[in-house]
């Protein structure tokens, strides 16, 4: 008995690093109501890979920013001598008002 797979499926079994590639991604494309298209990985074109690529760099970005933000908060919270429980921008407020 044969085995059918898919090119998809292929490339995906071919290496750890290409396990992870999703079914369909987000192209650069705009559509109904201004929102983003979908496309299946198994018909994108290499533009739409490029396009799709970016978009994740922009969000992947964004996340790393947010990520860094909250952080800080925590970091000047402690630093205020802010314990568990306390609200932290309360705490990073008095940290930063003492620095002043």
């Amino acid at each position: 008995m044969f085995k059918t797979t898919t090119p998809l499926q292929r490339l995906r079994e071919s290496s750890y690093t290409l396990s992870d590639l999703p079914d369909s991604i987000r192209t650069g494309d705009i559509g109904e109501f201004s929102q983003p298209i979908n496309k299946a990985i198994n018909t994108a074109t290499v533009d739409d890979i490029a396009f799709a690529i970016q978009a994740l760099g922009d969000e992947a970005d964004a996340l790393y920013r947010r990520v860094s933000a909250l952080k800080q908060l925590h970091d000047r919270a402690r630093r205020a001598g802010a314990v568990g429980t306390e609200v932290a921008v309360d705490a990073a407020a008095r940290f930063v008002e003492r620095r002043k």
